[in-house]
């Protein structure tokens, strides 16, 4: 436990001053995916006032404020100023899947993410968290010479990288995942936000532990090739993508394991010894000269059509699931700072934080009926 000096999470003035952040409810709107004329019917006022209070020309009334805050799922002080924040203007992070994503879609993401490196934050009031730990990259360099300086720092033996997530996790990397309703075009994406690198996918890559694992190598590419850019174009992600082929099958030893034609079978079986997939194993063969482009294309066609998602074991693994923040939170209630204490710190109700921490409600779901009440299956 760390014995820190009083911070702006408890301050005495932050409660009681009643301020208005207006970047508070830009914040709170955006993870919500209203945009400002629905939350103004939500309410009942203009969406001009909503302009203004986001803008700080005029500060809600407190009637205001508890409206505000029943429709967006906050504590009424949620609003208020002094604690710290990021905004989510400032932040330059990395999505996959770009053509696809509006920008609403990934200000919605961003604003998530702003959460999650709040709770982060707050955590690490009484939890000392692992350090990031990413190397300084001289410039210019290559996706696969980044990939080898990573595998080196990190004092990765050679071979497969086993755990992916939680080595991630353990050199300070804040990985979360977030259902899908919530970042609903989002694949995946990554951002540092004051010095703490935070990486966020969906069920749409963790529904299959060989997408999830080359997602989260993509996203650490980025971390490291493209943390001080804040641009997005088709040749970054390509850059990504090859920083995570390197990092997850290097050249070297790819040349002593893949098979010197292509034999879908064998690339099975050195899909799970490396934990990638037999689509990513193909084009390292190509990269490789292994096999032509032409082949490729044909074992790809093959792959899809031989593929029964319900009879690969590989497609229900629930290995690879971030820990990092729910273990931290348990570490932090066994001396004396519970849940309902960090939800208090972040003006959140109890349930949003536990959601934020990967926790799951298992709880039966009892829905009213115009017969009585029925528990939900």
């Amino acid at each position: 436990m760390s014995e820190l000096p009083p911070t702006l999470f408890d301050l005495p003035s932050t409660r009681s001053s009643g301020r208005f952040e207006p970047a508070r409810l830009t914040q709170a709107r955006v993870r919500q995916g209203l945009s400002k004329s629905e939350l103004a019917a939500a309410i009942e006022v203009s969406s001009a006032a909503i302009g203004q209070y986001e803008a700080d020309v005029n500060a809600p009334r407190p009637e205001v404020v508890e409206r505000l805050a029943r429709v967006l799922k906050v504590q009424p002080d949620f609003f208020n100023v002094g604690r710290p924040m990021a905004r989510i203007e400032t932040l330059n992070a990395h999505f996959r899947s770009l053509r696809s994503t509006r920008v609403s879609d990934r200000q919605r993401a961003l604003a998530t993410t702003t959460l999650i490196w709040e709770l982060t934050f707050a955590l690490e009031r009484y939890i000392k968290l692992p350090d990031a730990d990413l190397p300084k990259l001289p410039a210019r360099t290559s996706p696969v010479d980044a990939a080898q300086i990573l595998r080196t720092h990190w004092d990765l033996p050679d071979g497969p990288v086993k755990h992916l997530v939680a080595t991630a996790e353990s050199h300070g990397i804040v990985v979360a995942v977030r259902p899908l309703s919530e970042v609903e075009r989002v694949d995946a994406f990554s951002a540092v936000i004051v010095e703490r690198p935070i990486v966020v996918t969906t069920p749409r890559r963790t529904d299959n532990v060989f997408r999830h694992r080359f997602s989260i190598a993509h996203e650490i590419g980025h971390l490291l090739l493209h943390a001080d850019s804040d641009e997005q174009s088709a040749a970054i992600e390509r850059e990504a993508d090859e920083f995570a082929a390197a990092f997850l099958t290097p050249a070297a030893a790819m040349d002593a394991v893949l098979p010197q034609r292509l034999d879908l079978a064998a690339l099975d079986r050195v899909g799970r010894t490396w934990g990638v997939s037999p689509h990513s194993l193909v084009r390292r063969m190509v990269e490789r000269n292994r096999v032509t482009e032409s082949s490729a294309r044909r074992a790809y066609q093959r792959l899809a059509a031989s593929y029964d998602p319900d009879a690969d074991p590989a497609g229900s693994y629930p290995g690879e699931v971030p820990t990092l923040l729910r273990k931290a939170a348990e570490l932090a209630a066994s001396h004396g700072t519970n849940v309902p204490a960090l939800a208090e710190l972040l003006r959140l109700p109890t349930a949003q934080v536990r959601d934020l921490l990967g926790e799951t409600d298992t709880r039966p779901v009892l829905r009213l009926l115009d017969g009585g009440l029925s528990e939900a299956g």
